[in-house]
């Protein structure tokens, strides 16, 4: 397992099972929260509910007491009406006139007080009636008499006692509309003498519990008289609500107030009223799911932070390409743990490039040293198949320098061992100066730079072998001091009245006048060929250059030098340009 994929684990267990836990928590805490309040609103529904209906019912009665107790004058209603309790008609009209004026002021005191009485009236035994309807312009039919109507029968039987009846439309009022009337059989306190039947109409909102429903939607609540008849609803489709019982889904209240034989239902959905509180709980979820995205997208971004360094580190090391050991210029800046191991990291490699360079490019310079101590007893052949072997074992072993060397200088000593012709194309000379550059690059990096200034088609004539290099190589030796001093040569080929002109040009530390006098001495020298098969300084360089270009050009052709101390030195070459002997590349 990565350590990306570790860190991501370790911050997901951290981060979020807190988040589950404390969301599965808060979620059982808001349920039973929510069940407590669901209960707490639907008893105070139902608490309300039934408050409002007994409060009503109250009122009621103490209106119909109202006629018992208040009095006008020096006498109650009761007194005044005890005349005309008889059948016999003993009374004269002013007599009736009088008892309803002496009503008039509690029926509108009673009327004015509470808006849902239509009407109060006085249904005497002997058929009259006395009151007022206010309430829609109520009143009673002329001729009317209750006597065989089922609600009086009713109301007698509760001997005192209110009767409530359903909502409907009486036939026996004028201008009627669908109406609660209560009634209450009046009685002589003294001597218990039937006087007559109370009856108070009322509008169907005597029982309007809307302002005790705060659940509108949810609840249902009913009014229901001793008959189970209707009182009140605030839903219409009743047949169905009343069918409910209790169940997981509905919780069903039913009360009833035994004075006066009313029941109040109260019937609460509890599914629909749960879903009220379903989105608070959804919203908790989807929040929760949030935090845990959230969560997971900073936990991906820091484990990346934390582990792309380390992951891009493990990631160069072990895809050096062709085995190249190279630094990074990555985190370098950073101040932390990252930034210390890159520097560490390149430190180490630098330091191994180092070793490598010095361990193995002296053992090849030391190599090289005893070759050409040895040059006169070793077989050509046999050296440039030993460099090949070393170069083998330098690719197999990983070591790209000891590599590149290796093959450069087989490369020169394949070169220089070619015996096919004294003449190669200039381009040949100048990918053996380069074979020669590729090994001192290596020993001197970055300590100087070489530059052709020479045309294509210039490349493809031919010039004598091996008249370059050492030029090149003296300018590195001698010119530069070895590389001690960073320096630039310059090689420029062009043709001049039918001569190749070649010049090495280095701006290194040149010569003095005393030292190219003596130079030019030399050159000026007739040639010795006993000196072309000695190994003396002189035979490996310009002298020896300048000799085989006269032997096998002529006198006239060789070399010229030019130089100034501190300012560089220049080498030039003619030889003659032969057109049949070109090279097609």
């Amino acid at each position: 397992m990565s350590l990306k994929s570790r860190f991501q684990i370790i911050f997901l267990a951290i981060s979020i099972i807190p988040v589950i836990l404390l969301t599965v928590f808060m979620y059982y805490r808001y349920s039973m929260l929510i069940n407590e309040q669901m209960t707490d609103v639907v008893n105070n529904v139902n608490e309300n509910a039934v408050n409002y209906t007994n409060e009503m019912l109250v009122e009621i009665d103490n209106m119909t007491e109202s006629f018992v107790l208040l009095t006008e004058g020096q006498s109650s209603i009761l007194d005044d009406i005890k005349k005309f309790s008889s059948k016999e008609k003993d009374y004269t009209t002013y007599d009736l006139w009088k008892t309803r004026n002496n009503m008039k002021s509690i029926c509108q005191q009673l009327i004015y007080s509470n808006d849902f009485v239509n009407g109060i009236f006085i249904f005497l035994p002997n058929g009259e009636n006395i009151g007022y309807g206010y309430g829609n312009g109520i009143d009673i039919k002329v001729g009317y008499t209750p006597a065989h109507d089922s609600w009086y029968e009713k109301t007698l039987q509760k001997q005192g006692g209110i009767y409530i009846s359903n909502i409907s439309e009486k036939d026996f009022i004028l201008h009627t509309k669908p109406s609660i009337s209560f009634s209450r059989a009046l009685y002589d306190i003294y001597t218990g003498e039937f006087l007559g039947v109370l009856y108070i109409d009322c509008s169907p909102k005597v029982f309007d519990l809307s302002s005790s429903n705060t659940l509108p939607n949810t609840a249902l609540l009913s009014v229901t008289n001793e008959e189970n008849m209707l009182l009140y609803s605030n839903i219409n489709d009743i047949s169905y609500k009343f069918t409910m019982q209790n169940s997981k889904d509905v919780k069903v209240f039913k009360e009833t107030n035994d004075k006066y034989n009313v029941t109040v239902t109260c019937a609460i959905n509890l599914s629909k009223l749960s879903e009220q509180f379903t989105f608070t709980k959804m919203y908790l979820i989807l929040f929760a799911l949030f935090c845990g995205v959230t969560v997971l997208i900073i936990t991906i971004i820091l484990s990346h932070y934390l582990t792309s360094p380390i992951t891009a580190l493990s990631r160069f090391m072990g895809n050096h390409k062709n085995h190249k050991l190279i630094t990074t210029e990555k985190y370098l800046n950073r101040n932390d743990e990252i930034g210390i191991l890159y520097n560490e990291y390149n430190n180490m490699i630098e330091e191994i490039n180092l070793r490598i360079k010095n361990e193995y490019q002296n053992k090849l310079i030391t190599l090289d040293s005893q070759m050409k101590s040895l040059e006169a007893q070793i077989n050509s052949h046999f050296l440039f198949n030993t460099l090949e072997s070393i170069n083998s074992i330098a690719e197999i072993e990983e070591v790209p320098r000891i590599s590149t060397m290796s093959l450069a200088l087989g490369n020169m000593f394949r070169y220089s061992i070619k015996t096919d012709s004294e003449l190669v194309s200039l381009r040949d000379e100048i990918h053996h100066i380069n074979d020669y550059l590729s090994i001192q690059k290596i020993r001197y990096p970055d300590r100087f730079d070489v530059n052709y200034h020479i045309p294509d088609d210039l490349k493809n004539k031919k010039v004598l072998k091996l008249i370059l290099q050492p030029l090149v190589e003296n300018a590195l030796n001698h010119g530069f001091n070895r590389c001690s001093v960073t320096g630039t040569i310059d090689i420029y080929g062009y043709t001049k009245e039918n001569n190749i002109i070649i010049e090495v040009i280095d701006n290194g530390l040149g010569m003095d006048s005393d030292n190219l006098k003596n130079i030019q001495t030399l050159l000026a020298k007739p040639i010795e060929f006993t000196e072309m098969g000695r190994r003396d300084k002189q035979s490996i360089g310009i002298k020896n250059i300048h000799s085989r270009i006269q032997l096998y050009y002529g006198i006239g052709y060789g070399l010229t030098i030019e130089s100034e101390e501190n300012k560089g030195t220049t080498i030039r070459i003619q030889i003659p340009m032969i057109e049949k002997d070109d090279i097609n590349v």
